[in-house]
């Protein structure tokens, strides 16, 4: 358990440091390095580290046709070209801690207070879902990339949010984002959507992995323990933003993406009646607004309350990684930490 409290505490440390900007680049490089090498050389570590290995194991057998059509492509094409290379299920944990990681430094460099916005994410969506949620993991880290390009062109984030859905289907969440991107009016875009949607239905909804995904999340309705609180994770930090929108908006300027993230997570919380597994998938998606809610906070009353508040918000993610290393459900795949560096040493 000590691993994670380590790994926490450097941008912790570093959170509190007047580094010049000159050098934030080269801190935040290192740093994500350390996450990296922690993510994803990490060993016999993860809730769901069997399935992934049995997963690898069984496309290493099978034709590059036969893979396309077990799992997606994107994480196929994975799998099965370090196959052939004779690698293993680390090699695969690596390449997408890579991709994972570096979505989260980019777009944490987007933030005012970017130490601060990776310690946000750093206890749920770094520990329990990227170091064990393979498929999805590579998506967020794709559409963290995505956001991060926010202001570069429209093909640049396409080929992130395909890149995402090649990865794992949930992936096409980040279309929505692709299309608040674009300048036009608001009922263009709502009538965009919704001819899209209209078209693609009728389409995917003959596939097998719709009529599976309609059975699991919607008619069997699989129940996901915590989805209530991880929609929260986005919830309050998208309430805080709704509650001082205006101040907001004085002190960092107006924002394309803020907004629709808050609204959605709002959302979320209710859907999880709904769909409880669904949501908390989706919801995944959403976890940037953490990161830009919590890593500009401390500044939006004044340079006065950044110490407090920048405390206040290091103890309550703190208290976040404490009570789920201890009390959720899936904890205990996770300890204790392991990894491929140390573990030789150590035996």
């Amino acid at each position: 358990m000590l691993g994670y409290w380590l790994l926490i505490g450097i941008p912790i440390v570093l959170s509190f440091m007047e580094i010049p900007k000159k050098d934030l680049d080269t801190s935040l490089l290192v740093l994500g390095i350390v996450y990296i090498l922690f993510v994803g050389l990490r060993y016999e570590v993860g809730a769901d580290r069997e399935a992934y290995l049995g997963m690898y194991d069984a496309i290493a057998r099978m034709s590059f046709k036969d893979a396309l059509d077990f799992t997606e492509p994107g994480f196929a094409t994975l799998n099965w070209l370090l196959a052939q290379m004779d690698a293993s299920i680390y090699w695969v944990n690596f390449i997408v801690s890579v991709i994972f990681v570096s979505g989260l430094i980019r777009f944490a460099k987007t933030t005012p207070l970017p130490f601060l916005a990776l310690i946000s994410v750093t206890p749920y969506l770094v520990i329990a879902i990227g170091m064990s949620a393979i498929r999805q993991s590579a998506a967020i880290g794709l559409v963290f990339h995505l956001m991060a390009s926010w202001r570069q062109g429209l093909v640049f984030k396409l080929s992130f949010s395909i890149l995402a859905t090649l990865f794992h289907n949930s992936g096409i969440m980040s279309f929505v984002f692709v299309m608040q991107s674009i300048k036009m009016r608001a009922w263009v875009k709502a009538l965009l959507f919704i001819g899209s949607a209209a078209v693609l239905y009728p389409v995917l909804s003959g596939t097998e992995k719709f009529l599976q995904y309609q059975q699991t999340y919607f008619e069997d309705n699989l129940e996901s323990s915590g989805a209530l609180m991880h929609a929260l994770l986005n919830a309050i930090p998208a309430a805080i933003y709704l509650a001082f929108w205006r101040k907001w908006k004085a002190r960092f300027g107006d924002s394309e993406l803020l907004p629709i993230l808050a609204v959605l997570s709002i959302l979320s919380v209710f859907g999880v009646s709904v769909s409880s597994t669904g949501v908390d998938r989706l919801a995944l998606y959403l976890s940037p607004i953490q990161m830009i809610v919590y890593g500009s906070l401390p500044l939006l009353f004044g340079r006065q309350f950044k110490l407090m508040l920048t405390s206040v918000v290091i103890i309550i993610h703190l208290a976040i990684m404490f009570w789920w290393l201890n009390y959720a459900n899936t904890a205990f795949g996770f300890l204790p930490y392991d990894n491929l560096i140390t573990n030789p040493l150590l035996n």
